[in-house]
């Protein structure tokens, strides 16, 4: 008989668990049982050292060698078949009068079955809280890594997205290690072994239960398929003001997958490609096509389908996520890259839309596919003309000025620090710090007329340019200060600067504009509450009736001219 769904599981589990505010309930562990741990679908308990005032758990795991029976030999009994010991290299003497040997502890046989340590306790005798640690080669086989903010290893998957696998819980002396179910139950098949946990867990109560058990100590197993327990009802033993303990003692199985998954076995297999669009029809209707190039026409088959080089058209959101983190992709004014795992070459058109080869998009992870489709649009327009050059006459090519400014700021801001440093062997704008560098690496152009999106750009265009003049270079080469009068601050100071060069007053305040409508701009609006005084500034400056797009892009070319202007100047 099927299961009945009519009732969400999410709310079955949260009302279908044992109740646990009886003392008899809470002994039994009927609330740490119910949850089923070995079964999790997320996140995997393999060791812990967890107490409060009642409650006592401790937890190892061992890996369990597939061999005949293993299961079942490993489930004949709750007694441990490995010691907390397991994993620590020892030596040790063989009889009483026997030689003295080394074990490295990496292996323990026991009844038949072969154990390898998982999880390894260490013990500092009270120096330093206990801790554990985790087999190495986990580690290694995910090619994991510790990111210490949040006390987890992660991975980088072959998509390029980060992945946490292990997770480790501190408070105080207490400690609990998760790891992530399917990466577990991964490496278990790998490995070919169950991940074997061994529980020894305690809690007292202060009432007495001997009414319950009928007498002073009670003793019962529970087994499934799964695990084996015994558990302990006492009455005997008090401890301080505790009249009843409880103790369970035994194992429990993970079981892995029946084979490891593929991305390890096959890591550049793929077998799902989106459709996208690439025209409409006669009768308007949006014409797809795959972006699998094993089904494309190429220079040298006709398959009857769109060829390769076919363009794909996208609104410019859809490198938003990109731009959001800067550490794991990077954009140039033609290359989108995700780490050194995979990449795809893009253009912007004069319709403001990011366009793309249909045979490239086959070329990125299927979850990257469903991102892009998105936001595909039918084609408007055409490819650029620095593209055609690039892609089909092999020639280099530049884009347009109005297209891309972003990659034409990148080139007169690095051409400026370069003469700078070669007239005063000091840059005349002082480099980012790492936790600032994402301002000039991710500077792009709004991709939507948000406020929040533009408040952002402007500000990180502020803190590039105008934040980072080299106010010690400025200084030293016009002797002047900012004294808060004559020159109040940097932008002044660089007026000196051009006064010594002789540079006459149109040309001048032609060249500071530029960066005071950068920080007039950010001061009124993007850092402060916008009012009068930003309405005015954008009026002043000509910005009021531009589209946000508009505004951040005349005030890019406006600091593009002047950074040219500048270079030419110290030349």
């Amino acid at each position: 008989m099927s299961q009945d769904n009519r009732v969400p599981k999410i709310i079955k589990d949260f009302v279908g668990q044992p109740a646990a505010q009886t003392v008899l309930s809470f002994l039994s562990f009927e609330d740490w049982l119910s949850k089923k741990e070995n079964e999790a679908q997320d996140w995997v308990v393999v060791a812990r050292i967890w107490r409060d005032e009642t409650t006592d758990f401790f937890t190892i795991s061992a890996l369990g060698l597939f061999q005949e029976d293993t299961l079942k030999k490993i489930l004949s009994t709750n007694s441990w078949d490995v010691d907390t010991h397991i994993g620590h290299p020892s030596f040790n003497r063989h009889g009483e009068d026997g030689f003295v040997y080394y074990s490295s502890y990496e292996v323990e046989k026991v009844n038949a079955v072969q154990f390898l340590p998982f999880t390894i306790l260490r013990e500092f005798h009270g120096y330093v809280p206990n801790t554990f640690e985790l087999a190495q080669d986990f580690i290694l086989y995910h090619e994991a890594f510790y990111v210490p903010e949040k006390n987890e290893y992660h991975r980088i998957t072959d998509d390029g997205e980060i992945q946490p696998v292990i997770r480790i819980i501190r408070e105080k002396e207490n400690q609990t290690i998760l790891v992530e179910a399917h990466h577990l139950k991964d490496y278990l098949a790998a490995k070919k072994c169950y991940l074997v946990r061994y529980h020894d867990h305690r809690r007292h109560a202060t009432d007495d239960i001997s009414s319950y058990i009928n007498g002073q100590f009670a003793s019962c197993q529970g087994t499934d398929e799964k695990s084996n327990f015994e558990f302990w009802l006492r009455t005997d033993i008090p401890i301080r003001e505790y009249k009843s303990s409880s103790r369970l003692l035994g194992k429990d199985v993970v079981t892995p997958y029946s084979e490891p998954d593929k991305r390890h076995t096959n890591p550049f297999s793929k077998d799902r490609y989106v459709n996208f669009i690439v025209g409409r029809d006669d009768q308007g209707n949006e014409v797809e096509a795959t972006c699998n190039e094993d089904e494309l026409s190429n220079y040298f088959t006709d398959r009857g389908t769109p060829h390769f080089l076919t363009a794909a058209y996208f609104g410019r959101e859809v490198l938003g996520k990109y731009y959001q983190e800067p550490r794991r992709y990077s954009l140039s004014h033609s290359y989108l890259n995700c780490m050194s795992i995979w990449s795809i070459p893009f253009d912007t058109t004069s319709e403001g839309l990011v366009q793309v080869w249909l045979g490239d998009l086959g070329r990125i992870p299927y979850r990257e596919q469903l991102h892009w489709r998105q936001f595909n649009v039918t084609p408007k327009g055409t490819i650029t003309k620095h593209r055609w050059l690039r892609d089909f006459m092999a020639e280099f090519a530049d884009p347009e000025l109005d297209a891309d400014p972003i990659y034409y700021f990148h080139t007169a801001f690095n051409q400026l620090q370069k003469e700078s440093k070669a007239k005063y062997d000091e840059e005349l704008f002082k480099g980012l710090s790492e936790e600032d560098s994402h301002a000039y690496e991710t500077l792009h152009l709004p991709l939507t007329e948000e406020w929040k999106e533009f408040d952002e750009q402007v500000q990180a265009l502020a803190k590039v340019v105008v934040d980072s003049l080299n106010v010690e270079l400025l200084s030293r080469e016009t002797g002047a200060v900012i004294d808060g009068k004559s020159i109040k601050g940097s932008i002044d100071l660089l007026g000196a600067f051009l006064e010594k060069y002789g540079v006459d007053e149109i040309k001048k305040s032609e060249t500071l504009s530029a960066f005071q409508v950068v920080q007039t701009t950010r001061s009124t609006g993007s850092a402060h509450r916008k009012g009068e005084k930003f309405e005015k500034a954008l009026q002043k400056y000509g910005l009021l009736n531009l589209s946000n797009f508009e505004k951040f892009k005349k005030l890019t070319i406006d600091v593009i001219n002047a950074l040219t202007a500048i270079t030419e100047i110290i030349h």
